[in-house]
């Protein structure tokens, strides 16, 4: 996995408009990576995996290029639990909270999807050429979601919470032994990504 400095990703003009978002410690960093990974790779249709609020969805949505009045040909789903889900068998050890209502702090135009990302079929969503993985923060969750987003052959896959040893190993194991993709962690933030590496033409 090759380490990229935060100005090697985020940089003008890429960063323009790029909602900043500082509810959280590191999140002006890590969120404005995102946009700027949207930016560059240019995606037509986006899966979420973890709305919670919804705030992350929005950043998706503005980089997108989705906005409240006006639609393009851009695409974002995002999936969360289906409502009514008991936060303690979501996160048995309160190691995390959720809201009652998943993504109330986006009102940008997006679909909400409902459903444990274990068992749900992304297929008749395809293509989706971009994924931001943000689930469950643990290796059986991660491997299971990298393994799902790789089977759409996406062109950029982006994680969040890398820091946590789970989520690192997932991604490392799932990505390790193929030649198709770039696997990358921003330095400073908690994100990695993996663009899809172009065959050189003929």
């Amino acid at each position: 996995m090759k380490v990229l400095e935060i100005g090697e990703v985020a940089y003008e003009p890429l960063m323009r408009g790029a909602e900043l978002r500082n509810d959280f410690p590191g999140y002006q960093e890590d969120y404005l990576a995102i946009h700027c990974l949207i930016v560059k790779h240019q995606p037509r249709r986006f899966m979420e995996i973890g709305t919670s609020a919804g705030r992350g969805t929005r950043v998706i949505c503005r980089a997108m290029g989705i906005r409240r009045f006006r639609r393009n040909s851009s695409v974002v789903y995002s999936l969360d639990v289906p409502p009514g889900t008991d936060p303690n068998v979501i996160y048995p050890e309160h190691e995390d909270g959720h809201p009652k209502v998943a993504g109330r702090a986006c009102r940008l135009p997006y679909e909400q999807l409902y459903g444990n990302s274990m068992e749900f079929d992304f297929a008749p969503y395809y293509p989706i050429d971009g994924w931001f993985i943000d689930g469950k923060h643990n290796f059986t969750f991660a491997k299971n979601d990298t393994k799902k987003a790789l089977l759409s052959h996406p062109q950029l896959i982006i994680w969040h919470d890398m820091q946590i040893e789970g989520v690192r190993e997932a991604v490392e194991e799932s990505l390790g032994d193929r030649s198709d993709y770039a696997l990358f962690r921003v330095n400073d933030t908690r994100i990695a990504f993996a663009a899809r590496i172009e065959p050189e033409p003929h």
